[in-house]
C-alpha cells in the first residue's frame, strides 16, 4: 500500500500543480500583476537564504554519513538556493534599478542544477558511476562554479542578456529542464519503492514542486499570480527537500560496513537507506556467528542486485531480490557451529543440518512483516532446474526468478572463494561449470547474465572487496577460459552446495 500510495500522490501532485499553473498561467487572471518589489525582495531572499543554510547542511551530513544520493541533491538544491538569491538580491527598485541580473539569474538557476544533477539522472553510466564515487569532488567543483557564476552576475548586471519568453530557446530549455527534473523525482520515487523510506516520497514530490519554477523564463508578465505561485512552490520544494534528506537516519557502523561493497560499486542504488533494522540485525547475527558467512552473503546480496539490475526487475521484485539474497544464508543462524565451521567436508548426517537453513530462514523473516514477501524467495535458494535440489523439490519455473538468480550467484562467489579447508578456484573455471550446468542445476539465462554482470563489476573492486586479501582479483572477461571444466565436477558440486 506504501508504495502504491506514493504513486497516487505523486500523481496527484502533478496534476495539481499542472491544473494551477495552467489557471495562472494562461487564465484571465494572467495578466493581473500584483507589483510589490519589496515584499518579492524579502520573499525570495529569506527563504533562498534559508534554503542555502539547509543545503550547506545537507551537504555535510551527507558527507559525515557517506550518503552520495543526499551529498549530490543537496549541492542541486544548493544551485536552485544561490542563483534564487541573487534573483531576490537584484529585485528592480530595491538594492538594483532595472537590470538584467533579475531575469539572468532566475532563467539560469534550474539548467545550472540540473547540470550537476546529472549523475542522478544517469546514474549507471561511467560518467555517473565517476561523479557519484567522487561526489565530494563534483561538490566541490560545482559550487566553485556557481559561486563564481553568482559573483558575476552580482557585480555585473548587466552583463549577459538572456532570450525572452517566447523565444524557441526558452520554450526548449524549459521543457528540457521539466523532463529532467521529473526523471530526478521518479527517481526519488523509484528509491521510496525500493527503501520505503519516507525521505525518498517527500524528496520527489519536494521535486516536483522545485521543476514548477522552470516556468519563470516563460512567463511574461512579472508580479502575475503565476509569477507569485512559481517562486512559493520553489521555495517550499527546496526547503522540504533539503529537510527531508537532513533527517534520513543515518546507519550503524556495523550496517555500513555490511553495505560497503554496494556503496562502492554505486553509491546511488541507496538501497541501505530503507532498510529495516531487523534487517541490520540479521545479518549483524551472523556476522557474530560466523565471520565467512557473513562475507560470503554480502557479495551474493550485491551481485543479485546487480544482476537483477540488469534483468529489469521491477523495483518491488528488486527490493525483494536484495532483501532475500543478503540474508539468503540467515537460517545458518539455527545451524550448530560444529557443522558451519568444520575444516572438513561435511558428512551425510551433517549435509542434511545444513538442509535445513532454507526452511529456517523462510521462517525468520516470514515473522517480519517487512521481509514477509522474501521469505519464499530465502526457502527456495536451493532449488534445481531439473528438480533435484532442496527442500520442495521444485523444478524449472516453479522456482521463483530471484531465487534462481540467488542461486547462481550463490554457487559462483562459494566457488571463487576460500574456504577453512580448500582454495578459491579460478573465476574461468567457475563460469564453465556454471556454463556445463546451465538448464541443469542452474537458469540458463540466469547464468549468462551473471557471466554478463560480474566482469563489469570487477574493475571498481566491490566484488572483492570483502573477505578477500587486497593482493587478489578476480578475472575480468578478457581472461576466462570457460574451456577448463574438470573432469569430475561432481564433489565440487556437492561441496559448493554444502557450503552455500
Amino acid at each position: 500500500m506504501r508504495r502504491s500510495s506514493g504513486r497516487v500522490a505523486w500523481v496527484l501532485l502533478v496534476g495539481v500543480m499542472v491544473a494551477v499553473a495552467a489557471a495562472t498561467l494562461l487564465g484571465s487572471s494572467a495578466s493581473t500583476t500584483w507589483d510589490n518589489p519589496e515584499l518579492l525582495f524579502t520573499l525570495v531572499t529569506v527563504t533562498a537564504a534559508a534554503c542555502v543554510i539547509a543545503s550547506t547542511i545537507t551537504i555535510a551530513l551527507a558527507d559525515q554519513r557517506e550518503m552520495a544520493e543526499i551529498g549530490l541533491l543537496g549541492t542541486a538544491m544548493m544551485v536552485t538556493s544561490v542563483l534564487p538569491l541573487v534573483h531576490g538580491l537584484t529585485t528592480p527598485g530595491v538594492l538594483y534599478d532595472d537590470n538584467e541580473a533579475f531575469r539572468t539569474s532566475m532563467y539560469l538557476a534550474l539548467p545550472v542544477a540540473v547540470i550537476v544533477a546529472l549523475p542522478l539522472m544517469r546514474p549507471m553510466s561511467s560518467f555517473g558511476r565517476w561523479a557519484a564515487r567522487r561526489w565530494r569532488d563534483w561538490t566541490l567543483l560545482s559550487l566553485l562554479g556557481v559561486f563564481v557564476l553568482a559573483s558575476i552576475i552580482v557585480f555585473f548586471p548587466d552583463l549577459v542578456t538572456v532570450p525572452g519568453p517566447h523565444a524557441p530557446f526558452t520554450i526548449a530549455m524549459t521543457v528540457i529542464v521539466v523532463a529532467a527534473m521529473g526523471s530526478l523525482s521518479l527517481r526519488q520515487l523509484r528509491l521510496y519503492e525500493l527503501g520505503r523510506s519516507p525521505a525518498n516520497l517527500i524528496a520527489s514530490l519536494s521535486l516536483v514542486l522545485i521543476s514548477m519554477t522552470a516556468l519563470l523564463p516563460v512567463v511574461e508578465t512579472a508580479y502575475s499570480p503565476g509569477f507569485w505561485l512559481l517562486h512559493v512552490a520553489g521555495s517550499v520544494g527546496v526547503f522540504a527537500a533539503c529537510i527531508c534528506m537532513t533527517v534520513t537516519r543515518r546507519m550503524t557502523k556495523s550496517a555500513q560496513d555490511i553495505f560497503a561493497p554496494v556503496l562502492a560499486s554505486d553509491p546511488l542504488v541507496a538501497f541501505e537507506l530503507g532498510l529495516s533494522p531487523v534487517v541490520h540485525q540479521f545479518v549483524a547475527d551472523l556476522e557474530r556467528k560466523d565471520q565467512i558467512t557473513r562475507d560470503h552473503v554480502v557479495r551474493t546480496g550485491e551481485l543479485a542486485i546487480r544482476v537483477g539490475e540488469r534483468m529489469r526487475l521491477s523495483p518491488r521484485d528488486l527490493r525483494n531480490l536484495g532483501l532475500a539474497a543478503m540474508l539468503h544464508d540467515v537460517g545458518k543462524l539455527n545451524t550448530p557451529n560444529a557443522v558451519l565451521k568444520k575444516p572438513a567436508s561435511l558428512t551425510p548426517a551433517e549435509y542434511d543440518i545444513i538442509k535445513l537453513h532454507p526452511a529456517d530462514g523462510e521462517q525468520m523473516l516470514a515473522a517480519e512483516p517487512s521481509l514477509a514477501e522474501a521469505a519464499p524467495i530465502v526457502r527456495s535458494h536451493h532449488e534445481r532446474m531439473d528438480g533435484a535440489g532442496y527442500p520442495d523439490g521444485l523444478a524449472g519455473n516453479e522456482i521463483p526468478l530471484a531465487s534462481r538468480i540467488i542461486a547462481v550467484c550463490d554457487a559462483l562467489d562459494a566457488m571463487t572463494h576460500d574456504r577453512p579447508y580448500r582454495t578459491a578456484m579460478p573465476v574461468s573455471m567457475a563460469f564453465a561449470i556454471l556454463r556445463e550446468h546451465a538448464g541443469s542445476q542452474w537458469d540458463q539465462n540466469v547464468v549468462t547474465q551473471v557471466m554478463a554482470t560480474l566482469p563489469a563489476m570487477a574493475p571498481a573492486g566491490a566484488f572483492v572487496s570483502v573477505g578477500r586479501p587486497d593482493d587478489q582479483s578476480l578475472t575480468t572477461s578478457h581472461d576466462i577460459d570457460v574451456s577448463q571444466v574438470p573432469d569430475d565436477l561432481s564433489e565440487i558440486l556437492a561441496a559448493v552446495d554444502a557450503e552455500i
